[in-house]
């Protein structure tokens, strides 16, 4: 598959299109071709680097993403090939109780994808299936990339901290 990666931190110079690996979902994962990817602020931090930051190195950028499914791992029902869908880029683990209990961003486990997982900037992304939202198929794929993650920050600050 085709990605933008980069393999030192740095300022745009650092990124390069190229050749890699196409990933291959685990149990509970599902494999997107991406149609849309969006930048977020959070990417050029990531490229940028920080004190303590690890990450796999080359790393993919992108934590915000829409596709069609493409594959399906093992124990994967909800989901099947073609569906459209949009990426929750919030990674919990799915089993401790935050998790269990709808609030993912408190997992101890917790990453960003695309930023200490490898992200959207590629042909192909694996994420698990909770992590994703079925679009109806003439949904604007480009729509969905772009609302996905700022959606979600919009919406836990209103409604989960502003109590609207």
């Amino acid at each position: 598959m085709k990605a933008t990666l980069f393999r030192q931190h740095g300022g745009p110079e650092v990124l390069e299109y190229t050749d890699f690996p196409t990933p291959e979902p685990k149990a509970g994962e599902l494999l997107v071709h991406l149609r849309a990817a969006a930048l977020n602020r959070m990417d050029v931090l990531v490229r940028n680097g920080w004190t303590g930051l690890k990450l796999e190195l080359p790393h993919i950028n992108g934590a915000d993403g829409a596709g069609v499914i493409a594959g399906l791992g093992e124990g994967v029902t909800e989901f099947d090939v073609g569906d459209h869908a949009a990426i929750n880029a919030n990674l919990g683990c799915g089993k401790c109780e935050f998790c269990q209990n709808g609030r993912d961003n408190l997992c101890r486990d917790w990453h960003l994808l695309g930023e200490t997982i490898r992200g959207t900037y590629a042909e192909y992304v694996c994420v698990p299936a909770r992590q994703l939202y079925k679009l109806p198929p003439e949904f604007n794929f480009h729509a969905a990339a772009a609302a996905a993650l700022v959606y979600q920050t919009a919406w836990h600050s209103m409604v989960k901290r502003g109590g609207v």
